[in-house]
């Protein structure tokens, strides 16, 4: 009988070291102002938090302005970009591993794209 009544606290202890915490996962949030931009202040936002607030110019060689990268927790985001004050992007995505967006802009057309990777990019 007392091998049964120490074994409950026992086996509730397990239990309770092994449900799952509401911390969420963090994963690398990689972004590339990538190509056609030529001295464009280009603003960032990553669920209305500010990351990149600058004047580019993408490389002709490259195709790539500038990178950026920071800390993201898993699920639902929201991604705003403002390109010299007037061209806006704003588009919803959902984060559950590492996650690479490519921001590239025509302007011509003064159109904002964005390609979505769980690879980071390469430039040669």
């Amino acid at each position: 009988m007392k091998k049964v009544l120490l074994s409950i606290p026992l086996v509730l202890l397990l239990f309770a070291a092994c449900r799952k915490t509401n911390n969420p996962t963090v994963y690398d949030l990689g972004i590339d102002i990538q190509s056609s931009f030529d001295q464009d202040n280009v603003q960032l936002y990553i669920d209305n938090q500010p990351l990149l607030n600058t004047r580019v110019s993408s490389s002709h060689l490259l195709g790539l302005a500038t990178s950026i990268s920071t800390a993201n927790t898993d699920g639902n985001h929201t991604i705003k970009i403002v390109i010299n004050g007037n061209t806006v992007k704003i588009e919803s995505f959902t984060q559950s591993s590492d996650l690479y967006i490519g921001v590239n802009y025509n302007r011509s057309t003064k159109a904002i794209s964005l390609t979505y990777s769980k690879h980071g990019f390469m430039y040669y």
